[in-house]
């Protein structure tokens, strides 16, 4: 998870040297302990059983980053190294403002990692602890969505991660946290990401009481499109946005 942080004006303090806590693995640090060269440790992030994520300092670009990397049990897998491989290639394909870059390819060094752009802002599940959001701000989210989804699968990728942890909202937009984990789309069907952006609405209003009706019908018809070849739903969700009329006619 990625929460809303200062862009800061130098990078923390370092602790040349210093041996991790007892108990930790090697690749498991503390605030200012460097992770590799030109990259220190700020806070772990998260990540999975294979792969963990940390927030850094880039000494390089002189900005944070995040850096993902094998976990301590498997820094010596090669299919975690192919697996963060395969998600550098990904990204390499991608380039869209809800996908956050790639700034470095390291997967062959001999700490595998790879460079990410942070995102500054919330998930969305730490802005649904605040309740839901209003109709009109999520018919907008779900056309940025809708539209970073087209440009996946127009690069021949689907299976997209938007469950609310893996969605940031950076200045009220958008960004995919895990967009390197996607598929070969001929391996997945591209209709599941419309139906989990259907869901991932539906989960942003939920509570807000009854949703305008063209909002609640593209809901009712993203969550039900998995055979549905001709939907279309940027066109779809942008007829549901109420101040932006010039934005439904241009798409």
């Amino acid at each position: 998870m990625q929460a809303a942080t200062a862009v800061p004006s130098r990078p923390p303090a370092l602790l040349p040297g210093r041996p991790a806590p007892a108990g930790a693995g090697r690749h498991r640090f503390r605030t200012g302990e460097r992770i590799c060269s030109g990259l220190v440790a700020c806070e772990r992030l998260g990540g999975d059983d294979r792969i963990e994520r940390w927030l850094a300092w880039s000494d390089d670009l002189w900005t944070r980053v995040v850096v993902e990397l094998p976990r301590d049990e498997h820094a010596d897998d090669l299919r975690t190294v192919r697996r963060l491989a395969r998600q550098a290639r990904s990204l390499r394909r991608l380039s869209h403002p809800a996908i956050p870059r790639l700034l470095e390819d390291a997967h062959d060094e001999p700490l595998p990692h790879l460079v990410l752009e942070h995102v500054e802002g919330p998930t969305l599940d730490r802005v649904l602890a605040g309740g839901p959001l209003p109709p009109a701000e999520v018919a907008r989210i779900g056309v940025l969505l809708a539209a970073c989804l087209r440009h996946v699968h127009s690069r021949g990728l689907a299976r997209v991660r938007l469950d609310p942890g893996a969605v940031a909202l950076c200045c009220g937009h958008p960004m995919l946290l895990h967009a390197g984990a996607v598929r070969d789309i001929r391996r997945s069907d591209p209709h599941l990401d419309l139906v989990a952006l259907g869901d991932l609405l539906q989960r942003l209003v939920a509570g807000a009481g009854r949703l305008p009706p063209r909002l609640d019908a593209a809901l009712l018809a993203l969550r039900g499109c998995r055979h549905d070849s001709n939907l279309d739903p940027v066109r779809l969700l942008a007829t549901t946005l109420p101040t932006e009329p010039s934005l439904s006619k241009a798409v």
